[in-house]
C-alpha cells in the first residue's frame, strides 16, 4: 500500500514537471493574425496606408489574403516590399505602359500580359511557397463558377487571374483552367483566412457609397446590379472577420489610379479609426499581448528603381498581338484633323501601316502612311498624301522626340504646300496648378522658296502661349469607362517673318477634356474656333478640329 502511494506521488510529480512548461508555453504563444484585403480597383491603394497604420501600432501580420487589387498589395507585402516601396510604385508608375488595348479584343478589352510580366519581375519570379509571409490570392474558376484560394505556382500569374475583371481583362489560363476576378464570388475572403488557421482576422471591404447614385445613368445601374449580386457572398464571408474595416471611398473612384496618394491616406486614416477594435480583438485571444511597432524594411530607393526599370524593360520587349487600331491625329503644320486606321504590332513589331483622311481641301485629302514609335525613343511618321485641290501628291515626314522634363521636340517636312518644313519645341505644362495649366510652343517654319528667293526671306518664327482652365480643378468626372477632366482652352499664336516684323496673330478658343480610358490611358481631346488676323485686318472664323 505504501509502495502504491509512493508510485502515485511520483507520477503526480512527473506530471507537474511536464505540464508547467507546457502551460507557460501556451501562455506565451501569441495569436495568429491574418490580414484580408478586398478588391476595389484603384481604391485598393488604400490597403497600403492601412498596412502602414498596422505597423506603427504593432499589429502583426502573420498571413495575408487578397482579392483583385487587394491581391496585388498583399502579394508585394508578402514578398518583402515595404510600405514606402509600394507607395513609390503606386504614385509614380505609369500603369498605361503595362496594359494594352488591342483591336479587335479577344476575351477582354485590355490585355494584362504586361502587368503579369511586370509583377513577376518585382516578385523575383517567386512561387507561393517562397513568399516571406504566407499568402493566398482569390479568383473564380470561370468554368465552374467556384471561388478558389490559389497558393501554388507563380505568384504573378495568380495575382493576374485574381484581378482579371470579366469583360475588361481576358480570363487567365492556369493548368488548362480559366480564372477571373475573385471579387465576383468573394470580394472580402475572410473565410480563406479562417481556413488557414488564423486566430484573429482583420478584413478590409472597399464598399462603395451608393447614396449619390444616379438611377437614370446606365453605368450606375450596372454597378448597383453587380453590387447586389455580390452582396450576399460578401456578407457571408465578412461575418468570419473579427474586425471589418471600411475606408471612406466614394462611388466614382474605381478608375482613378492617378489618385493613389489620396487613397493611401484614406487607408491610413481608416486604420487609425479601427485601431482600438483591432487591439481589442487580439487582446481577447491574449490579454497581455504587447504591441510593438515595427517596419518591414523592403528595398533601398536605388535598388527599387533598378527593379522597376528592369520590370518596365521586360514589358517593353514583350511581343504585342497584331492589331487593327483607329487613328486620330491633328496636323499642327496646316491645322486640320485627320481620321483613319492602321495595322500594327505582330509581324510589324513597332511599325504601323494605315490610311488617314485629312479634312482640308487644299492640304488634306487621302493619306497612306508608315509610322514607328517607342516611348523612350520618340516616333517617325512617313506619308503620301493626295489633296483634292493639288495636282501632285505630297510626300511628308514627321519626327517627334521623347518627352524630356515635359519638353517635346518635333520636326516636319512636306513636299507640297506653302510651308515646306517646321521645327518646334513645346512644353504644355510650364505652369501646372489644380485649376490652371499654362504652356508654350516655339517654332521656326520655312516657306517654299519662289525662284531665287533668299533663304532668310522664307523663314517664319512663331510663339504660341496656351492656357487651360479647369472649372472642377483636379476632379475627374466619370463617363462610361472613361474619366474626364474638362477644361476651357485659349491659345494665342503670333507668327512673323524673320526679316521683317509682320505679326500674324491667331487666337484659338474652345473646350476640351483630358480622357483616361479605364483610368489608365491619358488622351486629350479639344474642339474650338480659330480667329486669324492678318496685316489687312482680315478675320477668319473656322473650326480647328480634334487634338489628340
Amino acid at each position: 500500500m505504501r509502495h502504491q502511494r509512493k508510485l502515485w506521488h511520483g507520477l503526480l510529480l512527473l506530471a507537474c514537471i511536464l505540464l508547467v512548461p507546457l502551460a507557460a508555453f501556451a501562455q506565451d504563444e501569441k495569436p495568429t493574425v491574418a490580414l484580408v484585403l478586398g478588391g476595389g480597383s484603384a481604391r485598393g491603394f488604400s490597403h497600403i496606408g492601412l498596412i502602414k497604420a498596422l505597423e506603427e501600432h504593432g499589429i502583426p501580420i502573420d498571413m495575408i489574403v487578397g482579392t483583385s487589387m487587394g491581391s496585388i498589395v498583399a502579394g508585394l507585402y508578402a514578398a518583402g516590399y515595404s510600405v514606402e516601396n509600394m507607395e513609390e510604385i503606386a504614385t509614380h508608375l505609369d500603369t498605361s505602359k503595362l496594359l494594352d488595348i488591342p483591336f479587335p479584343p479577344t476575351g477582354g478589352v485590355v490585355d494584362s500580359t504586361g502587368l503579369q510580366v511586370f509583377l513577376d519581375e518585382l516578385l523575383g519570379g517567386r512561387t507561393y511557397d517562397e513568399m516571406l509571409i504566407p499568402f493566398k490570392s482569390v479568383m473564380v474558376n470561370l468554368g465552374t463558377g467556384e471561388d478558389v484560394a490559389f497558393s501554388e505556382g507563380k505568384v504573378s500569374k495568380g495575382i493576374q487571374a485574381s484581378m482579371s475583371i470579366p469583360g475588361v481583362f481576358p480570363p487567365v489560363e492556369i493548368d488548362g483552367k480559366y480564372y477571373v476576378d475573385g471579387g465576383l464570388r468573394n470580394q472580402v475572403p475572410a473565410n480563406v483566412a479562417a481556413e488557414m488557421g488564423a486566430d484573429v482576422i482583420i478584413a478590409v471591404s472597399l464598399e462603395k457609397d451608393y447614396t449619390s447614385a444616379d438611377y437614370g445613368n446606365i453605368i450606375d445601374n450596372l454597378r448597383l446590379s453587380l453590387n447586389a449580386m455580390m452582396g450576399g457572398y460578401t456578407q457571408i464571408h465578412t461575418a468570419m472577420a473579427d474586425v471589418l474595416i471600411v475606408p471612406e471611398v466614394g462611388l466614382d473612384s474605381s478608375w482613378e489610379f492617378q489618385k493613389a496618394a489620396y487613397f493611401i491616406e484614406q487607408g491610413y486614416e481608416a486604420g487609425l479609426r479601427y485601431m482600438d477594435q483591432i487591439k481589442a480583438a487580439i487582446r481577447a485571444q491574449k490579454p497581455d499581448f504587447e504591441f510593438r511597432p515595427y517596419h518591414q524594411e523592403g528595398y533601398a530607393s536605388t535598388e527599387l528603381k533598378d527593379i522597376v526599370r528592369r520590370a518596365e524593360g521586360r514589358v517593353e520587349s514583350l511581343p504585342k498581338r497584331f492589331s487593327f487600331k483607329p487613328e486620330v491625329q491633328f496636323d499642327h503644320f496646316y491645322n486640320f484633323p485627320k481620321l483613319g486606321f492602321k495595322f500594327t504590332h505582330g509581324p510589324l513589331s513597332w511599325f504601323g501601316i494605315g490610311y488617314r483622311y485629312g479634312f482640308d481641301a487644299q492640304d488634306g485629302g487621302h493619306e497612306f502612311f508608315i509610322d514607328w514609335g517607342k516611348h523612350q525613343w520618340g516616333s517617325v511618321d512617313l506619308f503620301l498624301r493626295k489633296s483634292p485641290d493639288r495636282d501632285q501628291p505630297a510626300i511628308g515626314v514627321k519626327l517627334e522626340g521623347p518627352e524630356f522634363k515635359r519638353l517635346t521636340l518635333a520636326a516636319s517636312y512636306v513636299s507640297e504646300g506653302e510651308k515646306a518644313w517646321r521645327v518646334s519645341a513645346t512644353n504644355n505644362k510650364l505652369w501646372d496648378d489644380s485649376r490652371v495649366v499654362a504652356g508654350l510652343s516655339l517654332s521656326v517654319s520655312g516657306l517654299r522658296p519662289k525662284g531665287d528667293e533668299p533663304i532668310e526671306d522664307t523663314l517664319l518664327v512663331a510663339a504660341a502661349p496656351q492656357v487651360q482652365l479647369y472649372p472642377w480643378g483636379e476632379k475627374h468626372l466619370p463617363v462610361a469607362v472613361a474619366l474626364t477632366r474638362p477644361y476651357i482652352l485659349g491659345r494665342l499664336t503670333v507668327e512673323s517673318p524673320v526679316t521683317t516684323l509682320e505679326l500674324r496673330p491667331s487666337l484659338i478658343l474652345g473646350v476640351g477634356t483630358e480622357l483616361h480610358f479605364f483610368g489608365l490611358y491619358p488622351t486629350d481631346l479639344s474642339l474650338g474656333f480659330e480667329i486669324s488676323g492678318t496685316a489687312d485686318t482680315k478675320v477668319e472664323l473656322r473650326l480647328t478640329g480634334l487634338r489628340f
